[in-house]
């Protein structure tokens, strides 16, 4: 649950470009060509926002992802 709410946090603290781009490409399963074609934006642009909101999720979830591999090591 925790987990969930800080991915729910990280999500809703993005930029409204990369929110939206990611939340096509990961809740809808666009392709980042579907998400260009639907939004009027270059594929590249799609590409660079995805990339910036993978980022702020690496950035924002870095305690959890510390926490899942220190676990699995075990």
């Amino acid at each position: 649950n925790d987990v969930k709410a800080a991915l729910h946090q990280a999500i809703g603290t993005m930029t409204d470009g990369c929110r939206t781009i990611f939340l096509m490409s990961r809740e809808e399963s666009l392709s980042y060509k579907e998400i260009a074609d639907v939004l009027g934006i270059s594929v590249k642009t799609v590409e660079n926002q995805m990339g910036k909101a993978l980022k702020h999720l690496r950035e924002n979830l870095k305690e959890f992802i510390l926490l899942y591999l220190f676990f699995i090591n075990i």
